[in-house]
């Protein structure tokens, strides 16, 4: 998992992307983490169009849990930035049910703590296995 965040490239050093439910609905927590100084973390919270194929098209949106993402910064376990992101898209292009691996692109924008905007463009995943909760 790759992106362009603040203008600086972000590479995740670990993925994770894991099936459960939540109210009833089934959710995809999708995220990924740049382990180093500081630590930077994209997580999304998606609610499933249908459990058995994650692929498809899904806006982001603030406020609630399902289809939204951020972007968290800790340095030395403190959070030193964080971003809700208000718009944006996660596709899952491809669901490969028999080796449970999704593979798709995302962008998004939103707010940091203080009001200023920020951006996550060219976002990449592939081959991110998919467990269950």
């Amino acid at each position: 998992m790759s992106a362009t965040f603040e203008g600086k490239p972000w590479t995740a050093s670990f993925t994770l992307a894991q099936t459960m439910l939540m109210a009833g609905k089934p959710m995809l927590n999708l995220s990924g983490t740049e382990q180093g100084s500081p630590t930077k973390t994209f997580n999304s919270m998606l609610v499933l169009k249908n459990p058995n194929d994650l692929a498809g098209s899904y806006k982001l949106k603030t406020g609630s849990a399902p289809n939204s993402a951020n972007f968290n910064i800790l340095d030395s376990g403190a959070m030193v930035g964080h971003v809700r992101f208000a718009s944006g898209e996660i596709v899952i292009d491809k669901y490969d049910a028999a080796a449970k691996t999704i593979a798709g692109h995302f962008s998004g924008s939103g707010n940091d703590e203080s009001g200023r905007s920020e951006k996550l463009i060219d976002g990449k995943f592939s081959g991110i296995p998919v467990t269950e909760q």
